[in-house]
């Protein structure tokens, strides 16, 4: 028995059989759903807030979707265990904030890790990625990207179990350490080992040359790295629409003149968590696709270009698809749909 209240249970089960119902909403008016709780947790509102109070534009599904269903008396409740050093993981709290605890990755390992982290993990020597079993599209180069090109896309869906952000005050107290995981969430991370120690590998690997990374732990965390990182305190979200692997037609391309990115890719751990790094030299892009015998629209997608590669590793699988060296050529790859890219507000 979880040694909170039925009613707040109760709360907790409401707001999240109604979440898709308010996205709606949220999607229609984001300044008066950010500002009012209807059926959503606290904690969630103060996320929404938060995001309303530092990002121009609405909230990607794929992030709206982890926002924490605690209240405030929760997290008031496991911040108290999490700081006296009394917690544990137990199936109460992982069904109260929506964590992948008990059903995680099943020990599924690297092969399980999202493709757009297999491509940072391989260049920083954190993973090993083989050629023969890499997606020859996933890597090309900007001459691709021109209006009215037909070309084959990747498959951008990821598949990773959802997990909520967990509440800032409650991040805060854990680091991305094998100590602190192990610790706290003993059970997921031997149910998830290979794909957990994958994560913690490379969030506290070295930066490659010219790079800022850090593994935030919750919405807010992802959102002020974002704005440290590129020096500005207003920010867009670029996320790429789910779409399929299959060939498609560039109807338009917009590029956005940033001399700064960041990308936020997902990693697992049992808790919402992301990669994010930002390098010199990038270019972003938002492509409107379309069906190249209909000519119907079918998404948009985020296309990212490393202008410069001579700082990647020679033995990194970009440069087996594209065939040429370091540092010769620039190279492009699509975000996948749980993915998320950061720019500043002009």
């Amino acid at each position: 028995m979880c040694p909170l209240s039925l009613e707040i249970r109760m709360a907790t089960s409401h707001s999240l059989t109604f979440l898709l119902f308010f996205y709606l909403a949220f999607s229609l008016s984001f300044t008066s759903f950010a500002s009012t709780q209807y059926s959503l947790s606290s904690i969630a509102s103060d996320q929404i807030k938060f995001w309303s109070e530092n990002v121009r534009n609405k909230m990607p599904y794929s992030v709206f979707k982890k926002l924490s269903p605690l209240t405030k008396r929760d997290r008031d409740y496991y911040k108290k265990l999490i700081t006296k050093q009394d917690f544990s993981e137990n199936l109460c709290f992982c069904s109260l904030a929506k964590l992948s605890c008990s059903s995680g990755l099943n020990d599924a390992g690297p092969k399980q890790i999202p493709r757009a982290l297999t491509k940072i993990y391989s260049n920083s020597g954190a993973l090993r990625v083989h050629f023969n079993s890499a997606d020859k599209f996933s890597y090309f180069r900007i001459s691709t990207l021109t209006e009215g090109n037909k070309f084959r896309l990747s498959n951008l869906e990821e598949k990773i179990p959802n997990r909520a952000f967990l509440p800032q005050e409650i991040a805060s107290k854990i680091s991305i350490s094998r100590k602190s995981i192990t610790k706290l969430f003993p059970k997921s991370f031997e149910l998830s080992k290979n794909s957990m120690e994958t994560t913690l590998s490379y969030c506290n690997a070295k930066a490659i040359k010219g790079e800022i990374k850090n593994c935030p732990k919750s919405l807010e965390e992802m959102i002020s790295f974002s704005k440290f990182a590129l020096g500005k305190n207003e920010l867009l979200a670029l996320a790429s629409e789910c779409t399929r692997r299959s060939e498609f037609l560039i109807r338009k391309i917009k590029k956005f003149d940033r001399q700064k990115v960041v990308a936020c890719h997902e990693v697992y751990l049992p808790f919402a968590a992301y990669f994010c790094h930002s390098t010199s030299s990038t270019q972003i892009y938002a492509v409107d696709l379309v069906e190249p015998e209909t000519r119907l629209p079918v998404s948009t997608v985020i296309a990212i270009c490393h202008m410069d590669t001579s700082a990647w590793s020679a033995n990194y699988v970009a440069f087996k698809i594209l065939k040429f060296s370091p540092g010769e050529g620039e190279a492009c790859h699509w975000m996948s749909n749980i993915d998320l890219a950061w720019i500043a507000v002009d």
